[in-house]
């Protein structure tokens, strides 16, 4: 008797020990984001499954993908356009739809699947890209348009991103606005100039962008919807967001997973959770952001704080072949340093 409770205790012992080795870590820029994913997702989920999980901060997580030690994070956030352009790689675990049942609520086009049609990406919100400017100094009706941008009277009162981001969202919107598309952006390529022209600074981080039109040094810009929402939240009721006509750059954000991470099973539990309607409305609320989830329901005085639908906004956003947009990404990146540099001489 005394041997059979001996085994079965050291039996116990060990099925903990194996349970709490399972840790999916989960690396995402800090700041913000990374608080509401540890405490509206990551709790809630390892309340229901108790799988343990952590977030990890890091400046570049595309970086952290492609570096020689991705295996130690399970998941990993990265914007859309960089889940599509690793999707081509051997970096990220694939999955099954059986593995992410979720899959099925959410729009096809914005899963990231590899040439094998295994689920590589899970888009778990959307953001979007439009014109943010500064209320006291300008108004809606200013920025109808993507291409008011290039208009002579905002000389030194705009600001851009930097070429990285201005490559892949701002080029690509702008050939959308003047007819083109990702393939054909040379029709954009005078609203990136003038835009350039009329710019006062590149900004370099969000927090600076967010100083700068609060300021009003910066009378418009174009930024993201969900840093609008924080600042209103914080009570900048001055800082507003326009679509303009040419619709806005939907911008859905991804979690994918590094190829040999430790925790297959429990992490393809934790994609599943990601991709569901509870945790998309969770981040959303917390965080500004739109479920990519079609099942998903958002309270209404969340909706009130966006002053729209989620079923409104999709009338209103441009989604562009993010594939195209990434196998011309260096080359873009390059053009627009060029212009930048042949603007500031």
């Amino acid at each position: 008797m005394n041997s059979f409770i001996k085994a079965a205790t050291v039996g116990f012992v060990a099925t903990l020990a194996s349970t709490a080795s399972a840790e999916v870590i989960h690396a995402t820029w800090g700041g913000g984001g990374a608080r509401t994913l540890g405490e509206y997702v990551q709790v809630p989920f390892s309340e229901k499954t108790g799988i343990e999980t952590r977030v990890a901060e890091v400046p570049n997580t595309a970086g952290a993908v492609r570096s020689p030690t991705a295996s130690q994070y399970d998941a990993v956030t990265v914007t859309f356009f960089e889940g599509v352009g690793l999707s081509g790689t051997d970096l990220l675990e694939g999955f099954t739809d059986e593995e992410i049942p979720e899959v099925k609520n959410l729009p096809p086009e914005v899963v990231i699947r590899n040439d094998e049609g295994l689920i590589v990406g899970i888009p778990t919100y959307f953001a979007y890209y439009g014109i943010v400017y500064n209320d006291d100094l300008a108004d809606a009706e200013d920025f109808t348009s993507w291409k008011s941008l290039a208009d002579p009277k905002w000389k030194g009162k705009l600001a851009i991103t930097r070429p990285v981001y201005a490559a892949a969202y701002d080029l690509t919107m702008y050939a959308h606005a003047a007819g083109g598309d990702a393939s054909n952006i040379e029709p954009g390529l005078d609203i990136l100039k003038g835009l350039i022209s009329n710019s006062l600074t590149t900004y370099t981080s969000l927090a600076h962008m967010n100083t700068l039109l609060g300021t009003g040094e910066v009378t418009a810009v174009p930024f993201y919807s969900t840093r609008v929402w924080h600042l209103q939240k914080e009570g900048q009721d001055n800082i507003k967001i326009a679509i303009p006509d040419e619709g806005g750059l939907m911008l859905a954000y991804a979690v994918v997973s590094p190829k040999g991470s430790k925790n297959r099973e429990e992490t393809a539990q934790y994609m599943n959770y990601l991709a569901s309607a509870e945790s998309q409305v969770a981040v959303s609320v917390h965080g500004g952001g739109i479920p990519t989830n079609n099942t998903a329901k958002l309270p209404q005085e969340y909706l009130d704080t966006l002053g729209t639908t989620r079923e409104e906004l999709l009338k209103k956003m441009y989604v562009p072949d993010w594939k195209t947009v990434w196998d011309n990404h260096e080359e873009r990146i390059n053009m627009v340093e060029q212009m930048m540099s042949e603007v500031a001489n």
